[in-house]
């Protein structure tokens, strides 16, 4: 059934001004929501509780000595270009310089950095050791589904080889392969089925003896390790710390008042007033993103009842939306369907 009633190569409506602000509108409220979700992950005291629960270097140690003793300098937000040959990537040999102080936002808005995939948060931390310093560069991206159109961890292991290679020419030159710093690729996402919320899993390079008994030492092989761990509706209820952690501070159900509450007496971390913003804004935008994913499926409502035939103030009054927003949504997809 033409949705128009009239040939589409020839008529190829254009999306109006109400269509083109409700995208806009939601385009804008999604990217502030997730800069308030870095914002608050960044965090020394949150990323200590995720490297604890990602990495066994750290499982014997206190949140709070991760945080003080092992995550070094400033996280960068949004700041490093995934690809190194992107014009807009820049060197990070010394990206972690700077006070205690974690703060960074983006330096450009969705509009300006089209087009270019960015590391969401990227930081420096240091391997618990008798000997010599050992240092890891650690990526912690923010994912709304674990189920995006490809696999995670394929990407995760993209991650880490983007990373292991833009070492080249900061940390080694030449063929001083021995100066590679490990590369960890920690995934968070927030929205997943029951049958996977709640977990998290490690993927990572080991050593497989063939024949003989030697054996490399395993700081020269273990270069690259992905962690996802998948929040999900029982995440709030975890007994892993990190999940619980993460999981109350996405919730759509918990209040402004039990997120602070969660993370001052629960998690013991003292919330500063710009950490408190953060959350403020996640809870005021947290709605907004509710109310997205319901006004999507309404979408989808309306366009089954138009290819059914309903007249359009049937399907208004049906999906509770007004005319106006109705014959947008229309617009917008039929000029996708002509493209």
């Amino acid at each position: 059934m033409d949705l128009s009633g009239q040939d589409k190569k020839t008529a190829a409506p254009v999306p109006s001004e109400i269509a083109q602000n409700l995208k806009v509108a939601d385009e804008n409220a999604a990217f502030k929501y997730d800069e308030a979700a870095r914002n608050i992950v960044a965090q020394k005291s949150v990323l200590a509780y995720i490297l604890k629960s990602a990495l066994d270097e750290y499982v014997e140690y206190t949140v709070q000595e991760i945080a003080e003793k092992f995550i070094e300098g400033e996280p960068e937000l949004r700041k490093i270009a995934v690809h190194p040959d992107h014009p807009d990537w820049q060197d990070d040999s010394g990206m972690m310089s700077g006070d205690d102080k974690i703060e960074g936002k983006p330096t450009a808005d969705k509009s300006q950095r089209d087009g270019t995939v960015y590391f969401d948060i990227r930081f420096i931390a240091v391997l618990p050791s008798d000997g010599n310093r050992i240092e890891i560069l650690i990526n912690c991206e923010i994912q709304n589904k674990d189920t995006p159109g490809y696999p995670i961890p394929k990407r995760g292991i993209y991650y880490t080889a983007r990373m292991i290679s833009s070492q080249r020419g900061t940390i080694f030159k030449n063929q001083e392969y021995g100066k590679i710093k490990k590369c960890v690729s920690i995934w968070l996402c927030e929205d997943t089925a029951d049958a996977r919320s709640d977990t998290i899993n490690r993927y990572s390079f080991t050593e497989e003896c063939l024949r003989g008994d030697f054996r490399e030492e395993k700081k020269d092989y273990d270069l690259m390790t992905v962690v996802v761990l998948r929040l999900g509706r029982k995440g709030e209820n975890s007994g892993d710390n990190a999940i619980r952690l993460l999981s109350k501070m996405f919730s759509t159900n918990l209040s402004y008042e039990d997120k602070l509450d969660a993370l001052q007496n629960e998690f013991k971390i003292s919330v500063s007033r710009e950490m408190s913003e953060e959350v403020q804004s996640m809870c005021n935008l947290s709605v907004g993103v509710l109310n997205k994913g319901k006004m999507e499926q309404a979408k989808e409502t309306a366009y089954e009842l138009r290819d059914m035939g309903l007249p359009d103030e049937k399907i208004a009054r049906a999906v509770k939306v007004s005319m106006d927003t109705l014959q947008a949504w229309f617009a917008e997809r039929e000029a996708l369907l002509v493209k």
